[in-house]
């Protein structure tokens, strides 16, 4: 796998050798302790286990004439007080977006390693459980976005995913994607698309191959300043073993305002599942609503709702609340309380709790 990134990675790095005199980088550290109970949500708990987290992020954007490069380092450094309830790990990852402009075009690569639990991944796309596990996940693509006219654009776009993991419950497999969309701009607050996508899924071992194919309506607008309304609609039909068109789509309503802000979204999809080393189907549903206390203190609640419409049909949920204030201009404190909910098909519902103490070292031009 990393054979197949490095020759688009070299290609996309090769902006940072010509380094421009327009760049912009910022560096975040969150620290925290968190003391978890019923890490693995397992119907009787095993126990509580107490976290040391370090979670590093490095963002570098250059831009030199009509080209801009954008990198990302990133890791997840987790130390466990007891490793038979969560293991301890070193999660790195690194993103490049590399953009060329002009006025009618713009033309993207991009390419990303990422390594992440698949207690967080498996949970938060499917609502299931599964063993304290590793996932890696790499990734090239390119975009090209082409204006017809002042109010209309054609986009293609092509990648490759390799996801691999450490257990032998879940499936290493590839999948190539390629879409094209029409874009519409039917006024200055309202935008349509029209999207074809087919995807073609390589599993490891003897395994059949599967592909699906898509068709979708999308629409944007602003329905006042700060608040912006997505939907989607469309099928898609999977060539598997079940062989049936689904319906998927997309409801997103997002608000920014000087004090409070908000998000809702739910979204019904079909996609790559190592689990069953094939395309799922799955529904999510996440809320979340930001509000500022004080000047230097914000408040936040948030709520997902994830699950496996194939298969077993588990069922996950998550609640959190979390307080933060700035310490100086750089330092900041943060308190947060979180429950989640486990429920695979005909089985019990597993809880489990956490509370979370940390400083957030943040600097936005370091």
């Amino acid at each position: 796998m990393n054979a197949r990134l490095t020759p688009p990675l070299a290609f996309v790095l090769q902006a940072f050798v010509w380094s421009p005199a327009i760049a912009q980088n910022s560096l975040t550290v969150p620290l925290e302790a968190v003391r978890i109970s019923n890490p693995d949500l397992s119907p009787e708990s095993r126990g509580s286990v107490t976290l040391f987290r370090m979670h590093p992020q490095f963002t570098l954007r250059t831009t030199q004439g009509a080209s801009s490069t954008e990198l990302a380092l990133g890791a997840l450094i987790e130390r466990s007080g007891n490793t038979d309830l969560s293991a301890n790990r070193s999660l790195p990852s690194v993103r490049v977006l590399w953009e060329n402009s002009s006025p009618v075009a713009v033309f993207g690569l991009r390419a990303s390693l990422e390594e992440a639990s698949t207690r967080e991944t498996e949970f938060a796309d499917f609502g299931r459980v599964t063993l304290d596990s590793k996932e890696r996940t790499g990734s090239v693509g390119g975009t090209w976005t082409y204006n017809l006219t002042a109010g209309t654009a054609l986009e293609m776009d092509l990648s490759h995913e390799r996801v691999t993991y450490d257990t032998p419950l879940l499936v290493n497999h590839g999948e190539t994607s390629g879409s094209v969309a029409y874009r519409i701009s039917a006024s200055s607050n309202a935008r349509y698309s029209l999207t074809a996508g087919a995807s073609r899924l390589t599993p490891d071992g003897d395994r059949e191959r599967e592909s699906r194919s898509e068709l979708g309506l999308g629409y944007e607008r602003d329905l006042s300043e700060g608040l912006v309304l997505n939907a989607a609609a469309g099928v898609v039909r999977a060539n598997t073993a079940r062989g049936k068109t689904a319906p998927v789509g997309l409801l997103r309503l997002t608000y920014t305002g000087e004090r409070i802000g908000y998000a809702v979204a739910w979204s019904r999809e079909v996609s790559a599942d190592g689990a069953v080393a094939g395309y799922t189907r799955s529904q999510v549903f996440d809320a979340s609503a930001t509000y500022p206390l004080t000047i230097d203190t914000s408040f936040s609640l948030g709520v997902s709702h994830a699950q496996s419409l194939d298969g077993d049909r588990d069922t996950g949920s998550m609640m959190y609340a979390r307080i933060q204030s700035e310490l100086t201009r750089f330092w900041a404190i943060s308190m947060s309380l979180e429950q989640r909910r486990a429920k695979p098909s005909g089985g019990p519902t597993a809880k489990g709790h956490s509370v979370a103490v940390g400083l957030v070292y943040s600097h936005p031009d370091f």
